[in-house]
C-alpha cells in the first residue's frame, strides 16, 4: 500500500463514525491532492505523487458492485487496481485506485465493442475473462440494485493506465433520471428501496448541482422527508 493511501486511511479510520464526503474532500486538498475529474456521482482527486486517484461520492448505491468487480477481478488486465474502499457517512463512498488517463473517444468506443464481441474474446482470453466477470457482477446488480442501468458504454468509462493499457471503469450505475424523478413523483418508492442511512446526501452528488435548480432540489428533499415521516400517499 502506498504511503498516500495509508495516510488517508489512517485519517478516515480515526473517526469514531465515518467522515462525510464534504470532510474528506477538504482533507485531500489540504494534503496536496488535486481535483482531476467530476462525473455525475463523484469527484476524483489526483494524489501528490500522481500515481493514485481518490474517488469521493456523496451517494452512490452502485459503488458496492463496482468494488466487488475490482476486487474479484484483481490482477485482471482490463480492470483497474483498487487499493482501498471505505463507506462514508450517509451512503457516501471513497475509493483509492491507480490513476488512469482519458482515452480518445473513438478508441474507447472500439473497446466497448470488443467487450461484447465473441471474436475479440476468442483472440484475447483475458478480455473474455473480464467480460464474463463484468456480466456476472452486472447480473447481481440488476437483481439487487434499485433502478440499475445497463452497462455504461460512455467513452469515459474506458481509460488508460500508466502503461497505456485499456481499463474498464464505473460500468454500473443507478439510472439517475429515474431515481430523481421518483423523488418527486413517487418518493415512497425511493424511501422503500434505499434505506435512509444510505441516502442522507443523495441531493449532493455533482449532477444535482449542474442539472437541478435549488427550488427543484428543495421540492425533492421535502417529498423524501415527507415519505420518511409517513405523511405521503
Amino acid at each position: 500500500m502506498e504511503d498516500e493511501t495509508r495516510r488517508l486511511l489512517t485519517w478516515v479510520d480515526a473517526h469514531a463514525v465515518p467522515p462525510r464526503h464534504d470532510e474528506v474532500e477538504p482533507w485531500l486538498l489540504a494534503q496536496g491532492w488535486t481535483l482531476c475529474g467530476e462525473g455525475d456521482w463523484a469527484r476524483a482527486y489526483r494524489s501528490p505523487t500522481g500515481r493514485l486517484a481518490a474517488r469521493v461520492s456523496p451517494f452512490d448505491p452502485a459503488c458496492a458492485f463496482t468494488v466487488a468487480l475490482y476486487r474479484e477481478g484483481a490482477g485482471t488486465r482490463y480492470l483497474p487496481r483498487l487499493d482501498a474502499h471505505r463507506s462514508l457517512d450517509g451512503g457516501g463512498q471513497l475509493m483509492v485506485m491507480e490513476l488512469l488517463d482519458a482515452m480518445p473517444v473513438d478508441e474507447a468506443q472500439q473497446w466497448h465493442r470488443r467487450l461484447h464481441d465473441p471474436a475479440a474474446h476468442r483472440a484475447d482470453p483475458e478480455l473474455a475473462a473480464a467480460a464474463a466477470l463484468i456480466d456476472d457482477v452486472h447480473r447481481r446488480a440488476e437483481a439487487e440494485l434499485p433502478w440499475c442501468g445497463p452497462l455504461d458504454d460512455n467513452p469515459g468509462n474506458v481509460m488508460r493506465d500508466a502503461a497505456g493499457r485499456a481499463k474498464f471503469v464505473d460500468l454500473f450505475y443507478v439510472q439517475g433520471l429515474v431515481l430523481y424523478d421518483k423523488a418527486l413523483t413517487a418518493p415512497v418508492e425511493v424511501v422503500a428501496a434505499i434505506p435512509a442511512g444510505l441516502r442522507r446526501h443523495m441531493f449532493e452528488i455533482p449532477a444535482i448541482g449542474r442539472e437541478a435548480g435549488p427550488d427543484e432540489v428543495a421540492r425533492m428533499r421535502a417529498a423524501i422527508a415527507a415519505a420518511d415521516d409517513g405523511t405521503t400517499g
